[in-house]
């Protein structure tokens, strides 16, 4: 049995361009970037992939940032439903550990979902956001990169 590729899209997003890094704050979700697949067939599978780069700022805190990454589907926030959600955190020390300074972190994550009937013909819209539900701030350095493919 042989799989087809019916449609292919993919966003990169390199450290230093764009818009990054930037800082997120506790309490807002940020849009990463995007991409429209193309869905065909109710046989059809979506498989997604994301990797992000990012940065806890250490000082003589205990720092516990942790991250909701998520994929959207038909939109780039609510109400457009989340499709995919996985969190990613890191406990770095105690205060009479430091001073620290910058640490990196890689995020990475697979999704698959099958075509339903209401995709079917339509182009859709995949975003990938990030929101700060942990202490303190984070900085999302890059790189970004969110790919997808619909598979027959």
């Amino acid at each position: 049995m042989s799989v087809n590729i019916v449609d292919h899209q993919y966003q990169d997003v390199a450290a230093g361009t764009g818009s990054l890094p930037f800082i997120i704050s506790p309490g807002a979700e940020y849009l990463l970037t995007s991409f429209f697949l193309q869905v065909n067939n109710i046989n059809n599978r979506i498989e997604i992939k994301a990797t992000i780069g990012w940065e806890a700022q250490l000082l003589l805190l205990t720092i516990v940032p942790k991250l909701l990454f998520r994929i959207r589907r038909g939109g780039t926030a609510a109400p457009a439903p989340i499709i995919y959600q996985t969190t990613d955190s890191a406990f770095i020390g105690t205060r009479d550990e430091g001073p620290w300074v910058s640490l990196d972190f890689t995020t990475a994550f697979q999704h698959t979902e099958m075509a339903t009937a209401a995709l079917v013909g339509t182009f859709q819209q995949y975003a990938l956001t990030v929101e700060q539900i942990g202490q303190n701030s984070v900085t999302i350095t890059g790189p970004v990169h969110l790919d997808g493919t619909v598979y027959l």
